[in-house]
């Protein structure tokens, strides 16, 4: 139990100390930076953590006569009607999410909140053009890499460790779900660009986490959730490559 505790939280720190670091060197450097909220960067911080959660993972599964490959539980044979499902979850998922960053926005701002879109979603965009280009094409590069480390690490981790010993532990089925995706909730606040968006990320990728929990409960196929987490991953990918070209064009 110790160890589904440790991967459903252990991210929110890691990530926190990325972030210190990252303005620690951007301070040396003399490079501008709107503490806390980095979103143009928050991929250079994610593929770090993930590289360490997949470590840690793979010496929990280890130590438990289990493996990555194991969990995932890929079968050839059902990689076509994955794929689709993959496809079919992003939809089902995408649809609450959207409800709750919604729903939210509007206890948040009232009747205006579609006013405040960019507020939410992009904070203080000017900051992201001071950005030396290097460091740029640095998290641009970075962010190509990204949907594929960090879908299955974060399902693997939420979703197919923690999820199912919560679940054995509690006698609780939601119980065992919800603990998960608070974890992955808080984490996605380091995609933030600004306070209200923090608020807003925080209920709609805990309401995407019970989603997912729900489905792979049901469902008890990891890798379709695998193929719609690496399909919504792609956007956010695309965000440091988008001010990249902003900025050289």
């Amino acid at each position: 139990m110790k160890k589904a505790w440790i991967l459903s939280f252990i991210r929110i720190p890691l990530l926190f100390v990325m972030l210190v670091t990252s303005l620690l060197l951007f301070k040396l450097f003399k490079i501008e930076f709107s503490f806390p909220f980095l979103p143009d960067l928050s991929t250079v911080f994610f593929t770090v953590v993930n590289i360490i959660c997949l470590f840690l993972l793979y010496r929990f599964l280890k130590n438990e006569g289990r493996s990555i490959k194991g969990l995932i539980d890929f079968q050839r044979e059902f990689w076509k009607k994955d794929i689709l499902y993959g496809f079919l979850w992003v939809f089902v998922l995408y649809v609450p999410f959207v409800i709750a960053v919604m729903g939210t926005m509007f206890i948040m701002f009232g009747s205006e909140f579609i006013n405040y879109f960019e507020l939410v979603f992009a904070g203080n965009s000017e900051k992201y053009f001071s950005r030396p280009l290097w460091l740029m094409w640095f998290a641009a590069i970075t962010s190509l890499l990204f949907p594929f480390l960090n879908a299955p690490v974060e399902e693997l981790m939420y979703r197919g460790y923690a999820q199912p010993l919560f679940i054995k532990k509690y006698k609780k089925i939601w119980v065992g779900i919800f603990i998960p995706a608070i974890g992955f909730a808080l984490q996605h606040v380091m995609l933030a660009a600004s306070m209200q968006g923090a608020i807003v990320y925080a209920v709609a990728f805990f309401v995407w986490g019970v989603g997912s929990g729900i489905i792979y409960y049901k469902q008890k196929r990891l890798f379709p959730l695998i193929v719609s987490h690496f399909i919504v991953n792609i956007a956010f990918s695309v965000f440091p490559i988008m001010f990249l070209i902003l900025d050289i064009t």
